[in-house]
């Protein structure tokens, strides 16, 4: 074999560690949650429309129990804030469930009325109740009125210290 074939031969199967930074593009849109436990997230912040998407949190699921029924709104119905939109029935109770921000109703999750238990399963994802669009104002707004994660664990630790007592 000629030097140089034994070189570029050596030079193909030397091993070089070479560390590789793969960027990708995540978008994470915060969630914002009220004091009577439904949160509030943005769809899709590149649209024109701000459509935002409304549950309740884990901890008022934990509190209901298993949902076995829920009545949602019809789409093109428009809530104030803090205006009744939607009746969850569990085993232990009913309760109604408060517009956390001024919208319009565009889309229902039309799985609830078979899956009633996916607000159980998965709040946050697949247990959604309604999306609504909002107007710039209120979309601006969100972040004063309502709470973000962090603040929303220190509201759920000192209403359960203020019950303990």
């Amino acid at each position: 074999m000629s030097t140089l074939s034994s070189f570029l031969f050596r030079r193909t199967i030397q091993y070089v560690p070479r560390r590789q930074i793969h960027l990708t593009k995540c978008i994470y849109h915060e969630r914002y949650f009220s004091k009577k436990h439904e949160w509030v997230q943005l769809i899709d912040s590149n649209k024109k429309t701000n459509e935002i998407r409304i549950g309740i949190s884990d901890y008022a699921q934990r509190a209901l129990g298993d949902v076995v029924y829920c009545e949602l709104p019809s789409i093109g119905t428009k809530f104030k804030r803090e205006d009744t939109f939607a009746t969850l029935e569990s085993v232990k109770a009913v309760s109604d469930c408060y517009m956390p921000i001024d919208g319009e109703i565009t889309v229902v999750n039309e799985k609830l009325q078979n899956e009633a238990d996916l607000i159980n399963k998965s709040p946050y994802d697949n247990g959604w109740l309604v999306q609504a669009v909002i107007d710039e104002q209120v979309k601006k707004d969100m972040s004063t009125t309502l709470m973000n994660e962090n603040q929303y664990n220190k509201f759920l630790e000192t209403t359960k210290e203020a019950a303990d007592h």
